[in-house]
């Protein structure tokens, strides 16, 4: 198991934005973006939330908000 801890990454209007539209490309209900490091994620926060089942297309995109934003990217379905 590992040390590293993640918590919410901090977004200007662009990175929300950027996320929004990955939110609505994937179909996804949530996506929520995190950077490694500070206090840890309170995981009741994403209670009722299941990781979106995501095509190869789908995770490439996911993947390039990661790297324009350099967080780490979780795109949610509600359970």
């Amino acid at each position: 198991m590992t040390d590293t801890t993640w918590t919410w990454a901090t977004l200007d209007s662009r990175g929300l934005e950027l996320v929004q539209d990955a939110e609505n490309t994937l179909g996804a209900d949530i996506v929520l973006a995190y950077r490694e490091g500070g206090p840890r994620t309170d995981p009741r926060l994403r209670a009722g939330l299941m990781p979106a089942a995501l095509d190869a297309s789908q995770l490439e995109c996911l993947r390039g908000v990661e790297q324009r934003l350099g967080v780490v990217a979780v795109a949610y379905q509600r359970g």
